[in-house]
Order: structure tokens, then sequence, then C-alpha cells
């Protein structure tokens, strides 16, 4: 084993503070603290450890140490079923560089065994991935768990850790329960598979997980003695079995196809939600964190919905699976150091959810709450209204209602993408989109307005195509025209049928059923009602600015478009038979 000494962390706590309408408890005093100085060294030795069907899993495992040598414990684990083995990042979570994964190996210098393997098929484990986050990989997990809680260095208590793609892992975790697991923390995952690969009918604007050729296996991390990477070579050439995923997800349109890859409904065994009574029934505490710049963060809130038993959400300013200003690994510390040692450090005497609103004063941007959403919030409805005077292609927003024969607004889909400095991210906000379609603005506010929970655009469409998807962005408009995009939603016009969900479903979140019995398309000219929900956000306009809707018919992050020549035309219609309108929880100020 090799060893190294993890470094101290010390910048100074956050602050913390609580908002009067949705205040629980104020949170410990170690919330939003630093993690603390390491008590132990760390040494690291990777292996293969060998699963029951002969296919051998790429680990390394990370033992607390003194003066080099490993403490034969026992220690409680902490189980990452990773997609990419890391090795140790002595930096701060908090410093920017965001990807706070890469410092949660610092459990291991305060008395946990680290363990990471490498999926079934993935890096430098062997075997064949059939599918992403099928019942194999749950299977696999379930024998490693056990594995882990019998060695000579674990005291039986594992906990389980993942973050985006890693973070579905261990959520899968639950649906297998294993009577070792005792707490899982998990960040940036998808509760409802489709709705992660599929948002609102169209094909995930992100990535479509670990698919690397031989070439990129190669570049993987070799176990301890095999630094000729002979092993890495036979893994890697086992690879080139794997269903290719972008393949798997595009040939799956509805939410009930059956993939010729895997021959199997593949949302519904890829879906945590699939298998909520066995989720419940674990009582396996759950802690999820989100990011209101992640594009799964509506997931984080679906899930906690779902939870029966002990669980914590945390949602910030950042993006996936980031935490800057934050160290969620000493988050993560206090939970496991709960759930698996017993401390009584008083995390679960704290609210539910802690979450920051954009734009309050400085030191107040943390909250805390009970239930999302949040009851005081007002569910208004501002209808899409006639011509402004601000822009050839803009329109009031105002809570008006529409007169009988308020008429139509039409606008020609562009699928040139909008020039963005920072480039249009995919896993967080686009740039603004306001040249490319139709937008709807409202008077400046005379007072500040809260807007938390999930906004939802209730619209009379019609148009030139038999289908295509729509696209809702929610921007703040600055008093010198700077916009900022605050949410977005879509959805594809065919798949607007509406249903009951197998579960419980945050206020405000829909559900269109997205089957393929249930698919209409549109008739050319006749107006259809599209209703979806928007990502949920925390977000104060301040008093000065306005609201804004923009729709537009493309989005420069739609992984394989289908462009049609000529380009649709879509009409929006506003009259008191077709009221356009969208549905915003306003916590205070004015609609």
């Amino acid at each position: 084993m090799k060893g190294f000494r993890i470094a101290a962390l010390g910048l100074a706590a956050m602050c913390v503070a609580g908002t009067a309408a949705a205040a629980d408890r104020a949170p410990s005093k170690d919330f939003g603290k630093p993690l603390p100085a390491a008590r132990n060294e760390v040494v690291m030795s990777s292996i293969y450890i060998p699963m029951p069907d002969g296919t051998r899993m790429a680990a390394d495992i990370y033992v607390p140490a003194k003066n080099g040598v490993a403490l034969p414990g026992p220690f409680p684990v902490i189980y990452h079923a990773t997609a990419s083995r890391r090795r140790f990042a002595d930096t701060d979570d908090r410093s920017g560089t965001g990807k706070f994964s890469l410092q949660m190996i610092n459990l291991a210098s305060h008395g946990y065994v680290y363990m990471q393997v490498e999926r079934r098929g993935i890096a430098a484990s062997f075997g064949v991935r059939r599918g992403y986050h099928d019942r194999k990989e749950a299977g696999d997990s379930q024998y490693l768990i056990d594995w882990a809680s019998r060695q000579s260095w674990s005291n039986g208590k594992v906990g389980g850790y993942g973050c985006s793609n890693t973070g579905d892992a261990a959520m899968h975790f639950l649906t297998l329960p294993n009577p070792a697991l005792k707490a899982v923390f998990a960040g940036c995952f998808n509760w409802d598979k489709y709705s992660g690969g599929y948002r609102g009918g169209v094909l995930a604007n992100w990535g479509t997980g670990p698919q690397g050729s031989f070439e990129q296996d190669m570049q993987s991390t070799p176990v301890d003695g095999d630094a000729d990477k002979v092993l890495l070579a036979q893994a890697a050439r086992e690879h080139e079995g794997n269903t290719k995923l972008l393949d798997l997800w595009s040939g799956m349109p509805y939410r009930d196809s059956i993939s010729p890859l895997t021959r199997s409904a593949f949302w519904e065994e890829g879906s945590i939600g699939t298998y909520v009574d066995r989720v419940r029934a674990s009582k396996i505490p759950v802690y999820v964190q989100g990011g209101w710049n992640d594009d799964f963060r509506g997931q984080g809130f679906l899930a906690l919905e779902n939870l029966s038993q002990p669980a914590k959400l945390i949602v910030g300013p950042w993006g996936h699976c980031e935490s800057e200003g934050f160290s969620m690994t000493a988050e993560a510390l206090r939970w496991f150091d709960y759930w698996l040692k017993g401390e009584r450090n008083g995390i679960m005497d704290e609210p539910r959810i802690h979450y920051t609103t954009a734009n309050t004063s400085k030191g107040h941007e943390w909250r805390t709450a009970r239930q999302w959403p949040l009851r005081p919030a007002t569910r208004t409805r501002v209808y899409l209204g006639a011509p402004s005077k601000l822009a050839p292609n803009d329109h009031v927003l105002a809570t008006a209602a529409p007169a009988a024969k308020a008429g139509a607004v039409s606008f020609k889909v562009d699928y040139e993408p909008v020039p963005c400095p920072q480039g249009n991210r995919v896993l967080g906000p686009t740039c603004p989109q306001d040249s490319k379609g139709l937008t709807f603005t409202s008077p400046a506010l005379k007072l500040d307005t809260e807007v938390t929970g999930f906004p939802v655009a209730d619209l009379w469409v019609s148009s030139t195509a038999t289908d295509g998807p729509l696209f809702a962005y929610l921007e703040d408009i600055a008093p010198d025209g700077k916009i900022t995009m605050v949410s977005e939603g879509r959805l594809k016009a065919s798949l607007r049928t509406l249903g009951k969900a197998p579960y419980k479903l945050p206020e405000g979140m829909l559900w269109p059923t997205f089957l393929e019995a249930d698919a209409r398309p549109m008739t050319p000219g006749v107006p259809v009602r599209l209703q979806f929900d928007l990502m949920p956000v925390s977000y104060i306009f301040k008093a000065g600015h306005s609201y804004r809707l923009t729709l537009t018919g493309a989005d420069p992050r739609e992984k394989l478009r289908k462009e049609l020549d000529p380009a649709p035309v879509w009409t929006i219609h506003r009259d008191a038979r077709h009221p356009s309108h969208l549905i915003l929880p306003i916590v205070k100020g004015q609609p």
C-alpha cells in the first residue's frame, strides 16, 4: 500500500440563516463548516474483487493509517459504485473546482474505509455492460456491499455514496436492501429514468453515460501490479460487447418502449421510482444533494416526496455535482458519522430541507423548510397577452385574462444556435434564446417578488407540422436589459397526454404519460393544449426588474435533433377559449 497524509482544511464557516415563512429549526453550528482536520493518514491499495460469476471488478480501497501503516480497524465502510476510479485530490471542495466527489475519499482520514469499485463493463473492471443501472448492476452492488461488510477492516456497517451516474447507482442500492447498508448520500440522480434521458420527450441534452472506446478504456487507472496494463487491455476488449448507450436511449422514444438491445422496457427497469415500495421498505436513511444549475434538480425533489424513511435534501447555487463555497464532503461526513458511528451531531435535529434563494441579502442565502414546495406559495396565473413596445417579437405577460378575441401570434422555428461566449452547458442553463422565438414580458415589478417551487407552462398552440418540441424559458430582465436565465421546461407536442404518476409528485410537477399508446400527433392548424412544468426554482425578482417567458421550437443542446425543411411555424393562441398562461409559485411580492 502507498501512504499519503491528508492536509487539513481551514476556511471559515459559512453564514446560515432561516426564513420566517419557511423556517423549521435553525441549522446546527456545524452546518456549512469546512471538513475538519484529518485524524489519520490514509493508505490505498487497488485490487480486483471477483464476483460470483467470475467477473473481476476493479477497486480502490482507502484505509486509515498511522506512519504509513494501515490501522487494523475495524471501520465502517463507504462504498462508491463508480464509473472511474480517481486518485486522491488534495484540495478544498469549496474552492471553486466544484467536483466534491473527488474529495470524498478524504472521509477515510476520519475513520472510514472508502471503497471505489468501477462497475461491470466500465474502465478497468471486466465484464459486459448490458444497460445502465439495470438489475445486473444492482445485484453486483449488493454483493459488493456484503463483501465489504465481511472484510477484516470492516465493522459490518456500510454507507453508500454517489453523484450523477453514481448517484443513480447509490439510489439503486435501496432497491435490493442489504442488512449491512445503513445510509446513502446521493446527488444529481434520476428518480425517473425516462425524464432523465428524455426530459419532456426530447432526447437528453447531456451525455449518455460512460461509453468509452478501447483506446479510451486504456487510459483508465490499472490496478496495482498491472503496470503494463495487460489486465486492463483484457478488460477493455470485453467491453467491446457493451450495449452502446446512445443507441439504447435513442431507440426508446416512449416510456414503455421495449429495447431490442436489452429485450426489456428499459426505462422502467432503470428507474429508481419503479421500486418505490422496496425503497421505502428498506427504511435506509437517504441524504439527497442537488444544485439549482443542474438539469436534474427536479428529480431530487421528486425523490424526497417519495421517501418515507429519514431523509434530507440540500440544494445550493451549484452546477452538476458541484458545491462551490460549501463543503459537501463535510456534510457527508456528518451524515455518515450519525448513521454509521452513532454520533449525535445534530444533523437529524435540523430541518429536512436546506436550500438557497437567489438574490437574497448577503449572508442570508441559506433557508430551511419542512416540506416542498413551500406552503406559503400562491400559485398565480399570468397570461400571455398582446404585443408590447419593447421589441418586435415581445408581448405582454400580465394577470389580466385574455379577451374573447385576443387573437394569436406565430413564429418560425430557427435552428441556428445562439452565439454563447460561455458555451451552452449541457447540464446547466443555456444562453438566452429570446431572438429565436416569442417573448412575453411582465411590467416592471414594484416589489421584490420571490418565486419558489415548480413553475408550469399551460399553453394552447398549433403548428404547421404534426409534431415537434416546444421550449419555454423563464428569465429575469434587468432595467438595463440584461437577461438572466431562471428556469426552463420543454415538451414534445405529440406526448402531451397527462396521467396519474405511480408515486407521489411534488405540487406543480406534472406527469405526461409518455406512453406509445398515448402519443397524439397534431393536426396542422388545430390548437392543442400543452401543459408542462419548468424546473424548480427559488429566485427573487428584484423591484424594477421584469420576468419573461420565452418560447422557441429548438434548443442548441438537443441531441440527435430532427430538423424539418421547411421549418415549422408555431402559433400561440391567447384568447378566452385558449387562455395560454404561466403559473408562478409566488411566495412574497406581486404577481
